[in-house]
């Protein structure tokens, strides 16, 4: 029980501190400039409340906190009436919510154009956690319509939100496993709203706003329509026996766009048509339970080995004697798939727009997927030219 509520304390201390290591301040200079040593000062203040998301402090506001004392003669007693003024710091803290969590007055000098007052100034500042988006492609699902209000399978009707949540979950996936795309929410607004109200609240812990501003939008928007979807069962009796024989079919259709989202250029923009033989029915019955799951695993499992293949596609990042490792792991590819390999040779471009299109690409063999890791997967040369294989070569599925 002991080593139980031990392990429990590890965990959240170590939530505790990743949360709190998120937070991080950072100092910025900043240059005020006025005819007087309090209208420079003030002015830098305004500089620095005003690099903030979102946040505006006047210098009348800032002023109004610093009582104007006309025995004050130099500029040191200015910097001192500001940077000592407690009521000043609270007014900055409480509107800028603890973004800027200080300052210090460095120096006010007096030039031929009147007074420079030198800042320096500490923000809180949120630090992504995890690998950077930065470096990566983003991309977003977007909710799928459809002109159907429910589908049949297999006599049940079932709703097409189901039918098209089921799908964009399971594309979610397997973007989010391919470990190339940041793949980013856009389905649970309300949550995000709920969680930066904490954030603005007087509850929350100094600093926290700084977490606001970081909502990033995306390089391209996965779009579509599930214009079909359906499954049967037919019983058919044999007249002499009396034995009944099911029989199963099945077909789904679905239209789907890759665009770019900053220039609203599609990039990429198919039909995905799919009949369901007797068989493969049976087998998303035994695997999966249901025609619906079987088949939306299906459609998802093309459309984003389309898209990865259109936007990154997989390339060799290892060779050593037959073994070829990928740099695609999770739920991309299964055990025992057969890939197609290809060496890459120059760019080309298109003599009417001079637009790149991709590399040159010559077969020069197959690999086998033999073990599968969360980043990276394991491949078995069989067939080909293994001295053409390298890293950076392409691979696609057959």
């Amino acid at each position: 029980m002991k080593s139980i509520l031990c392990a429990i304390l590890m965990v959240c201390m170590w939530v505790s501190l990743s949360t709190a290591a998120a937070i991080s301040e950072m100092k910025r200079d900043v240059t005020g400039y006025g005819m007087t040593a309090v209208e420079a000062i003030t002015d830098g203040l305004v500089q620095a409340v005003g690099q903030l998301k979102g946040v505006t402090l006047s210098s009348s506001q800032i002023v109004s906190q610093v009582s104007i004392d006309s025995t004050i003669q130099s500029t040191e007693g200015w910097q001192e009436a500001f940077s000592s003024n407690a009521s000043l710091r609270k007014l900055i803290r409480t509107r800028t919510r603890g973004q800027l969590a200080g300052y210090e007055i460095i120096s006010v000098d007096e030039g031929v154009d009147g007074y420079q007052a030198e800042l320096q100034v500490v923000y809180h500042s949120y630090q992504e956690q995890g690998f950077s988006a930065d470096n990566r492609r983003s991309l977003a699902v977007v909710p799928f319509k459809s002109s159907r209000r429910s589908f049949m399978l297999l006599g049940d009707n079932t709703p097409a939100r189901h039918v098209e949540r089921e799908l964009r979950n399971r594309m979610i996936d397997l973007f989010t496993h391919s470990r190339v795309l940041s793949v980013m929410d856009r389905e649970f607004t309300e949550a995000f709203k709920a969680e930066r109200d904490v954030w603005l609240s007087d509850d929350a812990h100094v600093g926290e706003a700084a977490r606001l501003g970081n909502v990033r939008g995306v390089d391209y928007l996965v779009v579509g329509n599930i214009k079909s979807m359906q499954s049967t069962q037919q019983v058919e009796t044999i007249q002499l026996t009396g034995e009944r024989i099911s029989t199963y079919s099945g077909v789904v259709q679905v239209d789907y766009k890759i665009i770019q989202a900053p220039t609203r250029q599609v990039k990429w923009s198919d039909t995905l048509r799919v009949q369901f033989s007797d068989r493969d029915i049976r087998t998303m019955l035994g695997k999966f339970g249901s025609s619906q799951t079987g088949m939306i695993q299906y459609v998802a499992d093309e459309i984003v080995k389309e898209a990865l293949g259109n936007i990154y596609p997989m390339k060799v990042v290892s060779v050593k004697g037959k073994t070829v490792v990928l740099n695609q792991g999770g739920d991309s590819l299964t055990k025992g798939q057969v890939l197609d390999v290809f060496f890459s040779g120059e760019e080309m471009f298109d003599p009417y727009t001079n637009e790149s299109l991709g590399q040159l690409e010559e077969h020069v063999g197959k690999v086998k997927v033999v073990r599968i890791t969360a980043k990276v997967t394991y491949t078995k040369f069989i067939e080909g030219d293994l001295d053409l294989v390298d890293v950076g070569s392409i691979v696609r599925p057959r």
